[in-house]
């Protein structure tokens, strides 16, 4: 990227936030800035700053940077993915998956940046934990806003730094015009703003209870009585040009569309493509010709295989090019799966919280939850030529969906903003390696669905192989059941190592317990001090049913004719 087109994408920020005003701040009729142009303005100065350090740094070095491509796969368990958890032997669901890994890095014990999708997402973006992002909860079609104007993302650093970006798939971080992928660093979006369940479609898939079909008459959406939210929407880039989108063949536009992206032929500058998977979320779906023709697998297996082919066709566009040897292929899970949805939900193989299920009175442990089953997920990373082939064993060290913008960040040689703090790490001295260790990492895993306290207070810590539990219960599992929220402090400690279940806590008087104990504490207060020392931000969770995703006000559903 040439100084000039660092000067003129800022240029371009300055003048979408601020059209008349040649980037000076206007201040309102008391004298004092607007908060919301504050913001905005801030946000662009910052783009700005950002856009010429990153050109500094990367200057010269253009041809050597890799191409990213991160698979973000929803809802899905540690052990759907067969190399990860496979005691019976059983054929696998995810074949080209198990294959990448064992030709790249399998990380065993990695973790999502949360237990819920839109926090998770922000994570994966920012690198920053919600408590600082204040992405807490879940944006729903009617939110006014969504991930914070003043938090960069990685399209935005990638961006600025000379490459193209795309996505595809759910966004989830906000549909209004400020909080658009467009306006999020991506140059190319197609997908569905939030999640695939929420808003009506024609054809159901499979879920529990079925997803609500979008009524077919045309009347007002002042009398919108049928449905709770809009037929969900596709967007290519700004505009909808289905709604309701159809889901069964969603899969197959993906890839079309990731293709297309690869093999853009009009330039040479390295890509970012996220492609954020509608697979595993309910309601589950897959073409004909995607199955296995097996009678044995089921509707989630069959839509798992649907997922593992479309990771394919998007590495063999790039086998196409000829980019292999300079394309890193990251995935990860953005939670662990939707226990209450029963045989529509993953499998978390050992890590089934078996404390929660016996002593803690039932209720689910994987989504939601900050037992291991709402965190741990699938993780690989894959670079032909430059990543060796790490033993099929697995790769043990812990590792978060959070070290993915500061590792990217270092190996496309792109400078953070350096106004902030970042709950990720780089590691990309393990990727290539060279000596690297977590020994004595801390993480930290916020709740998801408030459960009594405040949505995204870290109400678990990992210390080690040791983690720390705070709160539990709180979440349903397939029975319906709901167990009861509980407050433990001091808090429960499990040995993962030697139980990845958690069914047994340390004895709290014992030595160990207290040792660990005292780490947790520390912990705690240490990330507390750098929360109310940083740049952090409020998001809002504003809601308004006139700002919900509609190419047709005239139809309650904003049905499309065409």
């Amino acid at each position: 990227m040439d100084i000039s087109r660092a000067f003129l994408y800022s240029f371009h920020i300055f003048t979408t936030a601020f059209p008349g005003s040649n980037g000076m701040l206007q201040r309102t009729t008391t004298g004092s800035v607007a908060p919301g142009k504050r913001m905005a303005y801030c946000h662009s100065l910052r783009m700005l700053v950002l856009c010429l350090s990153c050109y500094l740094h990367s200057a010269g070095s253009a041809a050597s940077r890799p191409n990213i491509v991160i698979i973000l796969i929803d809802d899905v368990g540690f052990a759907d993915m067969r190399a990860n958890w496979n005691p019976d032997n059983d054929v696998s669901d995810t074949p080209f998956l198990d294959g990448i890994s064992s030709a790249g890095i399998r990380f065993k014990d990695f973790h999502s940046a949360a237990s819920i999708c839109t926090p998770s997402r922000a994570g994966l973006l920012t690198g920053r934990l919600g408590k600082r992002t204040g992405v807490v909860g879940i944006f729903t079609p009617f939110s006014v806003a969504g991930l914070p104007t003043n938090e960069t993302t990685l399209a935005e650093t990638l961006k600025s730094a000379g490459y193209r970006t795309g996505m595809i798939g759910k966004w989830h971080l906000g549909t209004t015009k400020d909080y658009h992928p467009i306006s999020r660093g991506f140059d190319f979006y197609f997908g569905l703003p939030y999640s695939n369940n929420m808003g009506c479609v024609d054809v159901t898939g499979y879920d529990h209870p079925l997803d609500p079909l979008c009524p077919k008459v045309r009347f007002t959406m002042k009398s919108r009585q049928p449905v709770d939210f809009p037929a969900i929407p596709l967007y290519h880039n700004r505009d909808i040009i289905e709604q309701p989108v159809n889901l069964t063949d969603l899969a197959d536009r993906y890839s079309e569309m990731a293709t297309k992206f690869i093999k853009d032929e009009s330039t040479t500058e390295p890509f970012l493509l996220y492609a954020a998977f509608t697979h595993m979320h309910v309601p589950l779906s897959f073409m004909d010709h995607n199955q296995s023709g097996s009678d044995d697998r089921g509707v989630y297996s069959e839509t798992l295989l649907e997922m593992d082919r479309t990771i394919r066709a998007i590495s063999q566009a790039i086998n196409e090019t000829h980019q292999e040897n300079n394309t890193i292929i990251w995935v990860s899970g953005d939670n662990g799966p939707w226990e209450e949805k029963c045989d529509l939900a993953g499998n978390t193989g050992p890590f089934i919280g078996n404390w929660q299920r016996i002593q803690g009175g039932g209720g689910s442990t994987s989504k939601f939850t900050v037992w291991e089953g709402g965190h741990r997920v699938p993780g690989v990373v894959f670079w032909p030529g430059t990543i060796a082939p790490f033993p099929d064993t697995g790769n043990e060290e812990l590792i978060s969906a959070l070290d993915i913008y500061p590792t990217v960040a270092a190996l496309a040689n792109v400078s953070l903003p350096g106004d902030r703090v970042y709950d990720g790490i780089d590691i990309s001295d393990l990727l290539l390696g060279k000596p690297f260790s977590t020994r004595d990492r801390v993480l930290f895993h916020p709740n998801s669905i408030g459960l009594m306290s405040i949505a995204g207070d870290l109400d678990a810590v990992r210390v080690g192989d040791f983690k720390a539990i705070y709160r539990t219960g709180g979440a349903v599992d397939c029975e319906g059941y709901r167990a009861p929220v509980e407050y433990h402090d001091p808090p429960l400690i499990f040995n993962l190592r030697e139980d990845p279940q958690e069914a047994t806590p340390l004895d709290k008087t014992s030595e160990q317990y207290q040792y660990v104990y005292q780490k947790v504490v520390e912990a705690l207060g240490e990330i507390e001090h750098s929360i109310q020392t940083d740049n952090t931000t409020v998001a809002d969770y504003t809601e308004d049913p006139r700002v919900g995703p509609c190419c047709n006000p005239d139809h309650v559903c904003c049905r499309c004719e065409n």
